[in-house]
This record gives C-alpha cells, structure tokens and sequence, in this order.
C-alpha cells in the first residue's frame, strides 16, 4: 500500500472511524435498547458513555505497546478484539451486560483508533502531517452523516441486534486490508522499552510539556463540547422536540456536515501553509459564539430543532476546523513518542468526552425538561474554558 495513496487515506480512515461507528450509528438504537430492556428515557445513553469509559484508558497501554511492538500487530490485536465485543454485544440478554461488552469494544477502540496519528507521524511531519491527518479528518467526518442513516436502515431490517453486528463485519473487513496490504511504519531505531518504569517516565514526559498537556486539554474540552449534544441528541430531538424517527438522522446527518467542512477548509488552509495558530483561534472563535448562541436560546424557551441546529452546525464546523491542527501541534512537541504522545491524546479526550457524557445521561433521566438547556450550557462552557486555555497558556507560542 503506497503511503501516498489515497488507498493508505482510506484505509487510515477506516481505522479512525470505528469510534463513529461505534456511537453516532448506535444512536438511533437507543430507544428501543431502553424498551426492551425497561430502562428510563436517558439511560440508554449509558451505552455511549460504558463506551467512552473503556477507551479512556486503553491508549496509554496501546500507545507504548505500539512503540514497543510496532503499529501493526498491535492493530491487529485490536480491531479482532473489537470485533468480537461488538458480536458479543448484540447477543446481550440484558442491559448490564450490554454495557459490559460496550466497555470492553470502548476498550478496543481506544487502541486501534489510537494508531493512525502515530502511523502519520512515522511517515511526515509540519504541513504534510497536517494535511494528511486533515484529509483523514475529512473523510472519517462523513462517518457522522452516513452512521445514523445506516443505523435507522439496519433498524428496518432487524433489531439493534442487527447493527452492533455489522460493526463486527465492518472490523473484520479492516482486518483482512491491513493483512493483506499493509506494512510496519515504525523504524526499528526508534522503538522503546516496554517497562512499567519506563512508561511511566514517558506518560510524565508528556503531561509535564506544557505545551502537548495543552494542546491535548484543549482537543478534550473541544471534544467533550460537541459531544455534550451528540451523546443525548436522541433525547433531545426525538423525545423533547417531538421530531419523527425517521427525520433525526437526517438531522443529524445535517450537523455532522458542519465537521466535514471544517475538516475541508482545514485541508485547504493547511495547503496554503496558514498558521497553525490562526487556524486554532479561529476554530475556537466559532465554537464559542455558536454554543453560547445555542445555550441562549435554549434558556430563552426557544425549544425547537431550528432554535438549537444551525449553533450546533457551526460549532461541529469549528471542531473540524481546529481538531487537525490542534492534533499535529500536540505531537510535534514530542516527535520521539508517537504513539505514548497519540494514545495520551485519546485518554485524555474520552475522559472528558465520557464524563460529560455520563453525567448529561444522569442528569437528563431525572430532568428531562431541562435536557436542551443543561447541555448547551455545557458545550458553552467546554468551549470558553479551550479559548481561555489556549489564550494563557499557547498563544505565544511559535508555530
């Protein structure tokens, strides 16, 4: 597989998109995951969060496993494992052990997914990095316009049954490409030792550069802000904004583009070598004054699809925009760990994006009417507190 293929695009792609496929196509799921299962509005988006929670932490294993071992095996290791917990899932005879196996498939997700910026960073640094990780970006964001729609058509021919099922055959297809087409990125040069001692000192490393432990606060709080609507959109729309089952994922496909354009305009900044600053604090302007347009709204009683999507748009848009550069810049600090710099960035971001999850689900379920309000309220936050992040502690810093 040439690295300068659109095929090696492709194929990264994939692998970044199992966390998409995981969520936004299991969300049209939930409500009939609660009925069976006699659960309460709200807490079927547990299996979001049990998702979430199990990647947390899994990349600070698979991140130095990967530097150790090399990309592949490791991947390998991992996209098996999240195939078998997505089959296992849809053979769960109850709503705890659902949730067991969403964790451990959130578990598997964490490493696999992990990998493709580290297997970026092997290959190119500066402009080219960025510019392949936001060509990446770009595709893995149709995931969130394509996932839902195909949810809600698995839906029509089975049970939710059916749809956690077809994630297993989506792993197993990667599978075979990486097989079959794939060789190790990683320079036998730069492997490192595979000791307790050792990642610890490296886990350290990172979280004491100021620079990476800010670049990866701000690609969480960023994340935990779209997130906050993703997670509970279902309850949100569907169940207090009356909007039909078979309308949501169009509007969500509808907001998910919001990503992808970002994404693309990133591709096109990042062609014309503009700032990686620019691009950040631009990105961040938007997510700010859209989620507190949204948030406005939603305490003024403006409580319908129209009043609440077009901020939500811009504010995916934002993420699209920055999450590129936002990533790249958080590797560059430490070009000699890779994959412990890579899987620290993605426990760090499904901390966040698990805890602002989870609690929405706890709060929702007990205050269904304040769902709109709370969780615009919590993108907003999530959002001043990145800008704010990013204006006291990186905005001298030389890109």
């Amino acid at each position: 597989m040439q690295t300068e293929s659109r095929r090696f695009t492709l194929f990264l792609a994939s692998i970044a998109a199992l966390t998409s496929l995981s969520i936004d196509m299991s969300l049209p799921t939930v409500p009939a995951i609660e009925r069976e299962f006699g659960q309460l509005a709200g807490q079927g988006g547990l299996i979001m969060s049990l998702f979430l929670a199990g990647y947390a932490f899994t990349p600070l294993i698979g991140g130095p496993l990967a530097d150790r071992l090399g990309r592949r095996p490791v991947l390998l290791l991992s996209l098996i494992l999240f195939g078998l917990s997505a089959l296992a899932c849809s053979l769960s005879t109850s709503f705890v052990m659902l949730l067991i196996f969403r964790l451990l498939q959130g578990c598997a997700s964490g490493v696999s997914t992990t990998l493709p910026l580290a297997i970026v960073r092997d290959l190119m640094e500066g402009s080219a990095a960025r510019k392949r990780i936001s060509e990446v970006t770009t595709i893995n964001s149709i995931m969130p316009l394509i996932a839902p729609i195909a949810g809600s058509c698995v839906m029509l021919l089975g049970t939710w049954r059916l749809l956690f099922a077809t994630q297993a055959i989506f792993a197993i297809g990667i599978v075979f490409a990486l097989r079959s087409d794939f060789s190790e990125t990683l320079d036998p040069g730069h492997r490192r030792r595979l000791h307790p001692r050792a990642m610890l000192s490296n886990y350290m490393h990172l979280l004491t550069n100021r620079s990476f432990l800010g670049f990866a606060l701000i690609n969480a709080l960023t994340f935990a802000c779209i997130f906050s609507f993703i997670s509970v959109s279902p309850l949100i729309l569907i169940q207090r904004m009356s909007v039909k089952h078979y309308e949501y994922p169009v509007m969500f496909a509808a907001i998910g583009a919001g990503t992808i354009l970002g994404a693309f305009v990133s591709a096109l900044l990042n062609r014309r070598k503009v700032a990686a600053g620019s691009i950040i604090v631009s990105g961040l302007a938007l997510m700010n004054v859209a989620s507190l347009s949204a948030f406005s709204l939603q305490a003024l009683g403006f409580h319908r699809p129209m009043a609440i999507l077009p901020p939500v748009f811009v504010t995916l848009f934002g993420f699209g925009l920055l999450s590129p550069s936002v990533t790249v810049e958080a590797l560059a600090s430490v070009p000699d760990m890779a994959g412990s710099g890579s899987g620290a960035l993605r426990s760090i971001l499904m901390i966040f994006g698990s805890g602002v999850s989870g609690y929405l689900a706890t709060f929702c379920a007990r205050h269904l009417v304040h769902a709109e309000t709370i969780t615009t309220l919590v993108m907003s936050g999530t959002a001043i507190l990145a800008l704010t992040l990013y204006l006291t502690l990186l905005r001298n810093r030389d890109f």
